[in-house]
């Protein structure tokens, strides 16, 4: 926990800060970060995604008023529509829920689940071994029922680069290899779904290979032959794909030619 700590504070002292998101933390961990946090010169809060489960809530309620550390969002595990269900009382706290699906459930009950009690989704992009990884036709069925839903989402795991590739999964000596999703497969894939492009040009897409192949300009982006302006990837980053998170900040702001 200290490392991680050091090594988020120094990010958040650093220009590139714009691009740094929440701190995600168990909630089984508080009291490690917050010993670690209040060690650290200065009293502005940091903001924090805490991993918890919709039985917390009580316990999230008595954190949520801690002068340094400014619980914004809960992510939790869910399963079934009850599990969902449960989220409610974290969404009427004024949390930002998310709540992690996994690719084979029922994407479409629980999405619009989600959407009454006002949560937003999650999921698991990758891990720590191959079978991990969702494919990309499961990841097409989970931004399509969260589309379809009305639903915003977040994708973690997995997502230390740009593009797809094969790259180490850990960051052991010898570690095993994998294929990846790069996170600008997985935003694009978003946005493109989003204004209308069928499942073909969204498989393709995600399984894109080539950096060369995303070209980002004053007006927009474009990925071959689709372009999206920047008033499109608002309307996305505000109504549909939430963001992404990883467990290292310099590897992808370094490979998108922004070096932490």
């Amino acid at each position: 926990m200290a490392d991680a700590v050091s090594e988020y504070e120094r990010h958040r002292r650093a220009p590139d800060n714009w691009a740094l998101g929440r701190f995600v933390v168990p909630l089984s961990r508080w009291s490690e970060l917050e010993s670690c946090v209040s060690k650290l010169p200065g009293s502005d809060a940091w903001c924090l995604s805490v991993l918890a489960a919709p039985t917390d809530a009580a316990r999230l309620r008595e954190i949520r008023g801690h002068p340094r550390l400014a619980v914004q969002a809960v992510e939790c595990k869910t399963a079934t529509i009850d599990d969902v269900a449960g989220l409610g009382e974290l969404v009427r706290a004024g949390i930002d829920v998310f709540a992690e699906l996994g690719v084979s459930a029922d994407l479409a009950a629980l999405a619009v689940a989600l959407r009454r009690v006002g949560a937003s989704a999650k999921i698991r992009t990758g891990g720590v071994t191959p079978d991990a990884f969702p494919s990309s036709r499961e990841v097409l069925r989970f931004l399509r029922a969260c589309l379809n839903a009305g639903v915003r989402f977040k994708a973690t795991a997995g997502l230390h680069h740009a593009v797809r590739g094969e790259y180490r999964l850990t960051y052991e000596p010898s570690p095993p290899t994998g294929t990846m999703f790069g996170f600008l497969n997985i935003a694009l894939a978003a946005a493109l779904l989003r204004f209308g492009r069928d499942d073909q040009t969204v498989i393709a897409v995600l399984e894109e290979r080539a950096p060369d192949a995303f070209e980002f300009t004053d007006a927009g982006v474009s990925w071959r032959d689709e372009r999206l302006t920047l008033r499109e990837l608002d309307e996305v980053r505000a109504a549909f794909f939430a963001g992404f998170g990883s467990c290292s900040f310099s590897e992808p702001m370094a490979e998108v030619g922004l070096q932490a």
